[in-house]
């Protein structure tokens, strides 16, 4: 009978707890978690550089020139072009 009513009070005590609370490994309430703050924005992408025609250009000498990305694929003048 000693062990039945040990047993009786060890289940009282226990239920006395608490039951675990759905979610919690521990029985206590968790608090609401605070959503985390906004980052800061990506920094932008770099501007794709400007690719020009592969396509020469002879010159009145002979030469070739290439078309020139820094003047929006202009071709670049011809040598002795600017002397008179």
């Amino acid at each position: 009978m000693t062990r039945a009513l040990a047993a009786v009070m060890l289940l009282l005590t226990l239920a006395a707890c608490g039951t675990p609370q759905p979610g919690s490994a521990t029985g206590h309430a968790e608090k609401p978690r605070k959503a985390a703050p906004a980052g800061p924005p990506p920094p932008p992408l770099p501007e794709e550089p400007l690719v020009c025609p592969a396509e020469p250009r002879q010159c009145p000498d002979g030469s070739f020139v290439s078309r020139n990305p820094a003047r929006d694929c202009e071709f670049d003048a011809c040598p002795g072009a600017g002397k008179p």
